[in-house]
C-alpha cells in the first residue's frame, strides 16, 4: 500500500493532538508561583541610552 495524502494527514492530525496533550500536561505540572526575577529587586532599571 502506497503513501497517501490522507494518511499523512491523519499522521499529522495525530502529532497535533499528542502535542497539544503533553502542553495540557506542562501547565498542570507547572506551579502557580511565578518565576524568580532575574534581576536583584535593589536594582533600578532604566530604558533607554545614557
Amino acid at each position: 500500500m502506497g503513501d497517501t495524502k490522507r494518511g499523512r494527514e491523519r499522521k499529522g492530525m495525530g502529532k497535533r493532538q499528542q502535542r497539544r496533550e503533553r502542553e495540557v500536561y506542562r501547565e498542570l505540572r507547572a506551579d502557580d508561583e511565578p518565576p524568580e526575577p532575574l534581576v536583584p529587586e535593589d536594582v533600578e532599571l532604566t530604558i533607554g541610552s545614557d
